[in-house]
């Protein structure tokens, strides 16, 4: 008993054993399983997150990680050194619109710490950063370009960039940033490599000649914005590879004359927003834009550009400029843009441009002053100018001479709008035949001359806005057959345009944009619009529209060519119904209904013919008979809409005697008297106040005086007949109106539908009713099935399995499959990537598999 004791004991403590290294092992898995939740609860769920393709590593918090033209790119709204980590692949860095409250603090190697030695491009814009260490951007080889605008950046260490070796794109507008103090050897950044410096807006004070001594390779300066009022002769000496310089918006009156000498790439000078009144003296040679616009220059001289030989774009606008010498620019040969708008010129010599023969734009808009172009127009060294753009807006033209564009044979673009033009010889633009658009809005022109563009068959774009045009014939479109524009808004028409009959077809056939709001169009007939297949764009708000039956045909014509409004609003002055506009979309429903009171009609309508009411009754009172043929008084052959007739039922004028005198007038009295009495024929009357109406009478092959045969007759054709009645000698005719037997009859068309809708429901309820005798037997057998189960279990001596296919049965249905042995805490799955939106999966839980345990 010993033995057995001992060999019982060992027993139990060897299973006591591996019970506790069971327990053991699930609460280390529990642990486990714990510290990997803890791990990733710093992320957001999957379904807000982007994984890196080649890295297994989450994009880290308050960041998006996303790949922008094959590189891939975080944008984040915070760095912090310790919560974040970045893939190596991320190349892009973009930091916007960060919380003002927690500003950005950039430490020592803090790119390399957060994973980011191989970003190539580092954006830190609207924000706010605190400082920024000397080697904040060390350990970043490859670094490209940094944007660092509007972060109230106070300060920069010289040093910062000194590593990056790559750097050509530095960007630091709109900070505070302190700049080296005039007479001081400092230098503002040790960055040789940069290429291109913004620092416009950054509070600069003064330019030393050290100021960007350590970035010898800078091609493009930006200083616009700043309180500069003057610079060191020296400033730009050490530049040598300089090629645009911008010292727009600053203070700068004046420049030495020699503080661009050494700068022998420099192309573009921008001096714009600057109170300086000359450029004289300048020695830049190269020199191929200069923006001196809106300064204080009032007088251009003969020699001013005399050290600036090669200038080919010149911008001289909004200087208030009043003389130019005529040979001011004669020394410019490469002159091919040039800009005198916005100033205060009255008088433009006839050989201002004489030697400009490669000026390709010229504009002298916005001088008010100048109220005429040269008669002879500008004179031109060799025999035509290559000016394609002409612009003399704005400048109180009141005429144009016949001879003002003669050189112009190349002009493609003329703009004379808001001048005082009340006429324009049709010779004006024939020496332009390559004219593609003209714009002649806000002028005081009335009426055009019809051959006033019968030169210009390239014409494409017309603006005829705002002037008081009245009338418009439509052969001044003949020879325009490319015109696709066309604004003749804000004028005084009363149509689109006089149509002759002879004009050709093929008139604006190729236009696409009609603007003719806001004029005094009452009507606008289809047939105006028939050769404008490829119009898509058609604007009449703001006109008086009269609902008229040209009007629906004119709607059908649009919706059917599928012609788009362009009213911004639900302006539509209906000078009938001058009600409130309203804030909906604009459509030609909505224009309908303003001007009609309902929607158009889906199918085309057929115009009315021009006959008048008069007309009409003449044709009546000529006719001694009494009758009168109302298809060729009408014209249309079509019955007014109240008198109810039957659409399949044809118009019928019965012209014979014999069936006027079968109405007696005394039965008219008396129906007169009571309105409910009917005569033997089923004739209704309507009232007395209706000048004509209309006897529909029904009509065998064979005519019938018995009521009864005809009623037998009925299936065959109906045909109406309309007759005059002359019912008192001293009153107007009247027309009765009896329906056919045919249309009685058709009252009950509507009981098949009804029955065959009956019918349907019934059988819907028989097949109900007998789903719901199925579903009880079902029930009933399976009471039965428990009861058999019950009662064969009470008997003594019984167990489930003697009770047969009865168990077996209810086993089989209750039973499910066997339920998949699941580990609760196995560990997470790798993250995967989702390659069509590129979101997180990382839950393992599949619980489409979980079923309950089998019954």
């Amino acid at each position: 008993m010993g033995a057995r004791s001992r060999e019982l004991l060992l027993l139990l403590a060897a299973c006591a054993l591996v019970f506790g290294e069971s327990i053991n092992k699930t609460v280390k898995k529990d642990k486990d399983a714990d510290n990997l939740l803890d791990q990733y609860e710093d992320y957001e769920p999957a379904e807000y997150q982007e994984v890196l393709y080649n890295e297994d590593r989450p994009c880290p918090r308050d960041c998006i990680c996303s790949v922008s033209q094959g590189y891939r790119q975080a944008k984040c709204s915070f760095l912090e050194i310790g919560t974040q980590k970045f893939g190596d692949d991320i190349l892009d860095l973009v930091v916007e619109n960060a919380d003002p409250r927690y500003p950005i603090n950039l430490d020592d190697f803090m790119f390399k710490k957060l994973g980011l030695h191989q970003v190539a491009t580092v954006k830190i814009v609207n924000s706010t950063i605190g400082y920024i260490a000397p080697n904040a951007f060390h350990g970043v080889h490859d670094l490209y370009a940094v944007n660092l605008s509007n972060n109230n950046l106070k300060s920069l260490h010289p040093e910062t960039f000194a590593n990056n070796k790559k750097l050509l794109l530095l960007t630091l507008s709109n900070n505070p940033l302190k700049f080296p103090a005039a007479g001081s050897e400092n230098y503002f950044l040790n960055a040789s490599s940069v290429q291109e410096l913004d620092v416009s807006y950054c509070n600069m004070q003064y330019i030393t000649a050290n100021t960007f001594k350590n970035m010898p390779g800078l091609m493009y300066l930006n200083v616009a914005g700043n309180n500069l009022s003057d610079m060191d002769p020296d400033t730009f000496k050490k530049l040598l590879d300089l090629e645009e310089l911008d010292l727009s918006n600053n203070h700068i009156k004046s420049l030495p004359d020699d503080i661009f000498s050494e700068n022998t790439e420099l192309a573009t000078l921008h001096l714009l927003k600057n109170p300086i009144d000359t450029v004289y003296g300048l020695q830049i040679s190269d020199l191929l834009t200069l923006n001196a616009g809106q300064t204080n220059i009032k007088f251009v001289g003969p020699s001013m550009f005399n050290g600036m030989g090669l200038i080919a774009n010149l911008n001289l606008s909004g200087n208030s400029i009043e003389k130019i010498h005529n040979q001011a620019f004669h020394k410019l040969v490469e002159l091919n843009y040039l800009d005198l708008s916005y100033n205060n010129l009255d008088y433009m010599s006839s050989i201002l441009i004489k030697e400009n023969i490669e000026l390709d734009i010229f504009k002298i808009s916005n001088n008010p002053r100048l109220k005429h172009l040269p008669v002879e127009g500008f004179t031109c060294s060799s025999d035509q100018f290559n000016i394609y753009f002409f612009g003399a807006s704005d400048c109180g033209l009141e005429e144009i001479y016949d001879n003002s564009l003669k050189t112009f044979s190349a002009l493609s673009i003329i703009h004379l709008s808001n001048n005082k033009l009340t006429t324009i010889n049709n010779t004006v633009f024939s020496h332009c035949p390559k004219l593609m658009e003209i714009n002649l809005a806000y002028n005081m022109l009335t009426t055009l001359d019809p051959k006033l563009f019968a030169k210009n068959n390239e014409l494409a774009k017309l603006n005829l806005q705002g002037n008081p045009l009245k009338v418009l014939s439509a052969e001044i479109f003949v020879h325009t057959p490319a015109m696709t524009w066309l604004d003749m808004s804000h004028a005084e028409l009363t149509s689109l345009w006089k149509v002759d009959k002879n004009h050709p077809l093929t008139v604006l056939i190729n236009l696409l944009f009609l603007n003719v709001s806001h004029n005094r169009i009452t009507e606008i007939k289809q047939n105006e619009l028939d050769n404008l297949n490829k119009l898509r764009t058609l604007d009449i708000t703001n006109n008086p529209l009269a609902c008229s039956r040209d009007f629906e045909n004119l709607m059908t014509w649009l919706n059917n060519h599928t012609v788009l409004p362009t009213g911004n609003s639900a302006n539509v002055a209906n000078m009938a119904r001058d009600g409130k506009d309203d804030d909906a979309t604009y459509s030609w429903d909505f224009l309908t209904i303003k001007t009609c009171g309902t929607t158009v009609i889906s199918h085309p309508v057929e115009p009315l013919s021009a006959v008048s009411d008069e007309e009409i009754w003449e044709r009546i009172d000529k006719d001694t008979e009494g009758n009168f043929d109302l298809k060729n008084t009408l014209d249309d052959g079509k019955i007014p809409d109240d008198t109810n007739a039957s659409a399949d039922s044809k118009l019928i004028i019965d012209s014979t005697d014999e069936e006027s005198d079968d109405v007696d007038p005394d039965d008219d009295e008396d129906e007169g008297d009571d309105d409910d009495d009917e005569d033997d024929s089923g004739e209704d009357y309507e009232n007395d106040d209706i000048d004509l109406k209309y006897e529909l009478i029904n009509k065998t092959d064979s005519k019938s005086e018995n009521t009864k045969k005809s009623e037998q007759q009925a299936t065959e054709k109906v045909k109406i007949d309309i007759k005059l009645l002359d019912l008192y000698e001293n009153s107007e005719p009247d027309v009765y109106v009896r329906t056919s037997t045919e249309e009685e009859h058709g009252h009950y068309s509507y009981l098949w539908p009804i029955s065959i809708a009956i019918l349907g429901a019934l059988l819907l309820l028989i097949v109900i009713a007998k789903v719901v005798m199925m579903t009880c037997k079902s029930r009933t057998r399976q009471l039965r099935y428990n009861s058999a189960i019950i009662a064969a279990m009470s008997q003594p001596g019984r167990t489930k399995k003697d009770c047969g296919l009865v168990y077996q049965q209810l086993s089989e249905d209750l039973t499910g499959p066997a339920t998949p042995k699941l580990s609760r805490y196995a560990p997470l799955h790798s993250v995967t990537v989702n390659a069509s939106n590129m979101s997180y999966e990382s839950s393992p839980f599949h619980h489409n598999n979980i079923v309950p345990e089998a019954v």
